[in-house]
This record gives C-alpha cells, sequence and structure tokens, in this order.
C-alpha cells in the first residue's frame, strides 16, 4: 500500500472514530438487561402504601425489546400471583444514558421506609424539575405517569447482584410551583 493511500486511510479511521454519530450511540452495558425485585420503596406515599409498586414485583428490561426506530426499550413491570403493577408502569419507554458505573451506593440513595422525607435525595426535590435530570452514573431514563402527571424515570442498574443491585428514581416533571413533596423518591430492587 502507498504513503499516500496508508494516509487517508489513517486519516479515515480517525474522523471516524471522533465523529459524533460514532459517539452517539454508545453500545447498553449488558448488565442493563436483567430482571430485578422490588426490596423497598422509598417515594412518597400519597396514594398510599404501595401507591406506585409493591414489594415483591418484578421488572426487567430486554435487549429484545428495542424499537428500531426510536432505539428505545420497553420497561416491562411483571405482575406477581396477587401483586400488580399500576397501569402506567406497563407503558413507559427507557433510553440509555451514557456515564460512568456507579461502584457504591450513593448517600442520596438510601433509603428507609418511612424516613422518605428525611432522604436527602427528597431534600433536592422541593423546586420544580421541568428538564431531565442530570446524573454522572449510567442509567435507563423515561417519562412515567403516575396519577395522570409525568414524572422522570431513572433506572440506575448496577453490576452486582443481590441487595440494591438496581435503583430506580421518581422526580415530578412539573410542581405545582409551591415548595413540597410530591411523588418523588427512591426504589430499590434486588437482582
Amino acid at each position: 500500500m502507498s504513503r499516500t493511500a496508508s494516509a487517508v486511510l489513517s486519516c479515515a479511521m480517525i474522523c471516524l472514530i471522533s465523529s459524533p454519530a460514532s459517539r452517539a450511540n454508545p453500545p447498553v452495558p449488558g448488565y442493563f438487561f436483567k430482571e430485578w425485585t422490588i426490596s423497598k420503596d422509598c417515594s412518597e406515599q400519597h396514594a398510599g402504601p404501595a401507591g406506585h409498586v409493591r414489594t415483591g414485583l418484578k421488572l426487567r428490561i430486554a435487549a429484545a425489546s428495542k424499537d428500531a426506530d426510536s432505539g428505545s426499550y420497553a420497561l416491562e413491570a411483571v405482575d406477581a400471583s396477587r401483586l400488580a403493577w399500576p397501569a402506567g408502569w406497563k407503558k413507559v419507554r427507557l433510553e440509555y444514558r451514557p456515564g460512568t458505573r456507579m461502584a457504591g451506593l450513593p448517600a442520596d440513595f438510601e433509603c428507609i421506609p418511612g424516613q422518605e422525607s428525611a432522604s436527602p435525595f427528597l431534600a433536592m426535590s422541593n423546586y420544580s424539575q421541568t428538564a431531565e435530570p442530570w446524573y454522572e452514573f449510567e442509567h435507563w431514563y423515561g417519562i412515567l405517569l403516575i396519577h395522570d402527571e409525568p414524572h422522570h424515570l431513572l433506572i440506575f442498574p448496577r453490576d452486582l447482584k443481590g441487595a440494591s443491585s438496581a435503583l430506580i428514581v421518581l422526580q415530578d416533571v412539573e410542581a405545582d410551583g409551591t415548595i413540597k413533596l410530591d411523588h418523588n423518591g427512591t426504589i430499590h430492587a434486588d437482582e
């Protein structure tokens, strides 16, 4: 191969590697496609206990659920024998958001059921959140309707088995302009 051809080929490879299109769709890590069981719910319970989810319910995201046009994936809310997911969860489409791998459990995502208002994460929810929340950790993102109100849904899968192997975060898309907690919170799920 001539030097000119080699130089042109090298330039083409550099352009391909650094092009926005090559960075636009990073691959989704394999551990994002698993099944989890709800173990703790620390979201605000305006609908009463188990208003959003119930302990023991399962959810999964399958690679086969990818929509060819949008690139989004389906959240599969799996009903248990006597437990059922609220209807809104069964229509959610998720998009992958790249970031750093969550190595440990951040304090903002700690969950003690019954102490939702003391959570550092919920303390951040005292304002109207209209844009998609940003976190440095890789996660799934979608919009969930709770009582016909849109909520940001973020799922942070962790590359481990056992307790808190996925964290689910809910944040209001639109608050009434008053400083109050709504349905925001953290839900823990185990693999």
